[in-house]
């Protein structure tokens, strides 16, 4: 086979020129979205909002005045797997700021934030962001999971255990679910607005449609939705992980309910349905 036949010429440039490896490799991207393979050049933190079917104007409308300040961290949290998830590290930032006793360093990538402190009296040293290189929890998601792991009975533990109060969800960094409410004006009846308001698949009614069905009653069946949504879906979609092992969802958790033991179940619920065909 020639190998002309399977290159898209439109994103190989071998007469390419960069000073270095990120510079190389912004000049490909800038090629692949022209081409139209990937949507945007930035990370893919707003492809949820964004580049999810349609751009949510307000999202939008925030996110291009928001400015992103990077605060590393040198150890883990207790319930954090943000390495097995491949979250540890990133180097978009606008800003990087770690305090160390009397002394502040920054790693400054904004021309408007360094415009800010232009007049602060600073000296000129090397600084690298700090970055959890191992955690106490590790995760492993099994390569062969597939939606076939729903027939496991594992889910049936979280129908007693699970009350559904969506505290998991609120605070979430990665739950974007939300539902339409109508208000109407007691001073006057033909005014009013629709609100979006933040909701959880946890909770009662989430599912509820008009004429009194309701999908997903259970809560293990809700546990479910959340688990593959966060490990699995989304990731056939997007190619990466919804979950970003910030171990929020035990931390908060009444029950104690741990969502890394939720994932660490997998391969064995895998195991259980492939066993029972």
């Amino acid at each position: 086979m020639d190998i002309k036949s399977v290159l898209d010429e439109r994103v190989i440039d071998l007469n390419m020129t960069a000073k270095n490896k990120k510079e190389a490799i912004e000049h490909l991207a800038g090629k692949l979205k022209d081409a139209g393979y990937i949507a945007d050049v930035d990370s893919y933190i707003d492809d949820i909002y964004l580049r999810n079917g349609f751009e949510d104007p307000f999202y939008k409308k925030i996110r291009e005045k928001a400015k992103f300040v990077l605060i590393g961290c040198e150890k883990s949290f207790e319930n954090c797997f943000c390495v097995s998830m491949g979250t540890n590290k990133t180097h978009e930032y606008n800003a990087y700021i770690k305090v160390d006793g009397q002394d502040v360093y920054l790693d400054i990538k904004d021309e408007e934030i360094a415009n800010i402190i232009a007049s602060i009296e600073k000296e000129e040293k090397e600084v690298t962001p700090d970055f959890v290189k191992e955690n106490e929890v590790n995760v492993n998601i099994p390569e062969n999971l597939s939606l076939e792991v729903m027939k496991s009975t594992m889910w049936n533990e979280y129908n007693e255990r699970c009350i559904a109060c969506g505290r998991c969800n609120f605070v979430c960094p990665t739950c974007t679910c939300f539902t339409m409410q109508d208000i109407t004006y007691k001073d006057n009846k033909n005014a009013g607005e629709r609100r979006r308001v933040w909701a959880s698949c946890h909770v009662d009614g989430y599912t509820d449609m008009a004429g009194g069905h309701s999908f997903r009653k259970e809560k293990g069946q809700k546990m479910r939705f959340k688990t593959l949504h966060k490990v699995y879906d989304y990731k056939k979609k997007w190619g990466y992980h919804m979950c970003v092992g910030c171990g929020r969802c035990d931390d908060i958790c009444p029950e104690y309910i741990s969502f890394s033991t939720i994932i660490n179940k997998l391969e064995d619920a895998m195991n259980e349905v492939k066993n029972n065909d």
